[in-house]
């Protein structure tokens, strides 16, 4: 800050360069209070040019552009024996200074500062200049030796004004302190409170008393998008008596449409009267108000409304900022209250989930039956929690077994049903296990109308292990070959007759076809999840590369369990990191003697 103090034609002058802050202007208007305080001015005139200085100064650090704000703020003072004279220069874009400066309306923002100004001084003046302008304020001095009376009404007018305008500071301080008080409440029970109703009706009741409002409106975003439905009514009425608004209906009917449409605030008065089908007439007293529509996100949540029945007494700026600032702590709590609610069916959904996932384990077979001279060994895998793949090796009687694999369309909870209601439709036929194509063509008898009305269909393949005669009798609905190798082959051989999945045509015959696995020969029934399986590169496994490891794994060992883990392992070697993207489901079976 620099100081320079001279003395010229009996006038004592002060000139501060001050920066462009609003600390460094109070500080700038306290150091001229003390000048002028040596100067013997009395408190009147002291006080007076406190006020004056710290609304020009005020404004020239307010209004100062980014690039002005690193140029100084100069304030001059000059002290003669009849008057004192200010001059504050500011590098802001300027205005035009009023012909006449009046006490601005309540609600005006703006226009107050001026009117000080002018009132605690005896002439003001504004020049305006390119990059610089000069506000010019003066007031007279009284003698010392004199005692010279202002005109008693002058002094009358202006103190009536000044207690106007006083007046109105301490009504807003009051609404204020007001609604800090409230925001804090607020402020203490957001994420406390899930209650949206409960809390709306409290935010809103108090809304109406510190706005001076006679009636309130609350709608929130109906779960489809197409609706305002009502949360909160004051006067309260009978909410089925309030309709709720259509967010497609004609925009000039409704103001709530317009303004969620708009994204502005709606006012209504008797000049510009809401319309007579609009809903809020409904509950609104229709003196005057205003619309706001609030959102989240970029996502539309609801409108509020207030209204007055005095057609004489709109709302002010202030009541208006009131709203905006209550209703965006309203949406905080809806934004929490849903997330909330959103965690607890996520909680929930992760729970029932588990429980399905543990009855799905549960109904895979605990223990593989025995049928020498074959050996078994069976995996499961699904890529989320519950999956559509499945198996299951029933004994059939006389050494023999079933051996029953399918895939579900698609993944999750609705897969995982129909797999479970395949699984008992095959069990409860359990003398047609010989004749897997006749056992296929009766469940899908069964299970045509309930997938089809869901578009829903189940590749399945059965295979009649005959334990006596060394043979594998096999039948697939639309599901993967049976992959047989027998010693000696350097690659397996596909055994497949593939008819229609489950569910697509209700009458399908499903041809069995037979074969046999000689000792030492293996044979692998699995689910289009493993030849899918993406690769370390990104490209699907394909049948060949099964083909492939099936050969290198019968090749390598007899053990059934040893095989189906080296199996598993050259699959996750395969994929390395890359996740499983659909379920994998395999049964090996191995010849032993």
């Amino acid at each position: 800050m620099n100081n320079d103090v001279k003395t010229c034609e009996h006038r004592i002058s002060l000139r501060l360069e001050t920066a462009c802050e609003f600390s460094a202007v109070r500080a700038a208007v306290a150091q001229v209070q003390s000048w002028l305080a040596e100067k013997r001015l009395s408190a009147d005139d002291l006080g007076a040019w406190e006020l004056a200085l710290m609304e020009g100064a005020n404004n020239a650090v307010k209004y100062a552009p980014p690039a002005a704000q690193k140029l100084p703020v100069v304030i001059e003072i000059s002290c003669g024996e009849r008057d004192v004279e200010a001059r504050i220069t500011d590098h802001t874009a300027g205005f035009d200074w009023p012909a006449e400066v009046k006490l601005p309306e309540d609600e005006s923002e703006s226009g107050r500062g001026l009117f000080l100004m002018k009132s605690l001084t005896d002439r003001a003046v504004y020049f305006r200049h390119p990059g610089e302008n000069i506000l010019v304020l003066r007031r007279a001095r009284p003698a010392a030796d004199k005692n010279i009376l202002a005109d008693t009404g002058q002094l009358q007018q202006r103190l009536a004004e000044a207690e106007g305008a006083l007046n109105d500071m301490a009504a807003e301080l009051s609404s204020s302190y007001e609604s800090l008080v409230a925001m804090f409440r607020y402020s203490a029970e957001l994420g406390k409170n899930n209650d949206v109703k409960d809390f709306s009706q409290r935010l809103l009741r108090d809304l109406m008393q510190i706005a001076e409002a006679d009636g309130a409106l609350l709608r929130l975003v109906s779960a489809d998008g197409k609706k305002l439905e009502t949360l909160f009514a004051s006067p309260e009425k009978n909410r089925a008596l309030i309709p709720a608004v259509d967010l497609t209906a004609d925009f000039l009917t409704s103001v709530e449409v317009r303004a969620a449409r708009s994204r502005q605030d709606i006012w209504f008065d008797p000049k510009d009267a809401l319309d007579a089908n609009d809903p809020l007439r409904a509950v609104m007293p229709v003196g005057n108000g205003v619309c706001h529509a609030f959102f989240v996100a970029d996502q539309l949540v609801g409108t509020a409304a207030l209204g007055r029945l005095a057609a004489d007494k709109p709302f002010t700026a202030a009541q208006l900022n009131l709203l905006h600032t209550f209703i965006d702590f309203l949406a905080i709590q809806i934004v929490n209250a849903r997330l909330l609610d959103e965690r607890t069916a996520a909680r929930v959904t992760r729970r029932e989930l588990e429980i399905a996932a543990d009855i799905q384990r549960s109904l895979l077979p605990a223990k593989l039956p025995d049928c020498p001279p074959f050996a078994l060994a069976a995996v499961c895998e699904s890529a989320l929690q519950v999956g559509g793949d499945f198996y299951d090796v029933i004994p059939a009687g006389d050494g023999a077994v079933l051996l029953v694999i399918a895939d579900v369309m698609g993944k999750g909870v609705p897969a995982a049903l129909f797999a479970a209601v395949l699984r008992s439709t095959i069990r409860s036929m359990c003398h047609l296990f010989p004749q897997p194509g006749e056992l296929l063509a009766a469940a899908n008898r069964i299970l045509f109308p309930d997938l089809s009305r869901v578009d829903m269909f189940v590749t399945a393949k059965l295979v009649y292990v005959d334990a006596r005669r060394g043979e594998l009798v096999s039948a697939s609905a639309g599901h993967c070959p049976l992959l047989v190798w027998r010693p000696g082959e350097t690659a397996p051989g596909l055994l497949d007759q593939p008819g229609f999945p489950l569910g697509i045509e209700p009458d399908t015959i499903y041809p069995a076809t037979v074969t046999l696995l000689p000792p030492g020969g293996a044979a692998l029934l699995y689910t289009d999840g493993v030849t899918e399986s993406r690769t370390a590169d990104g490209e699907l496994l394909g049948e060949k590369k099964l083909h492939q490891l099936l050969a290198e794994v019968a090749a390598a060992t007899r053990d059934a369990v040893v095989a189906k883990n080296f199996l598993l392992e050259r699959l996750a070697a395969e994929r390395k990191s890359a996740p499983l993207l659909d379920d994998q489901t395999f049964i090996l079976i191995r010849h032993l003697a």
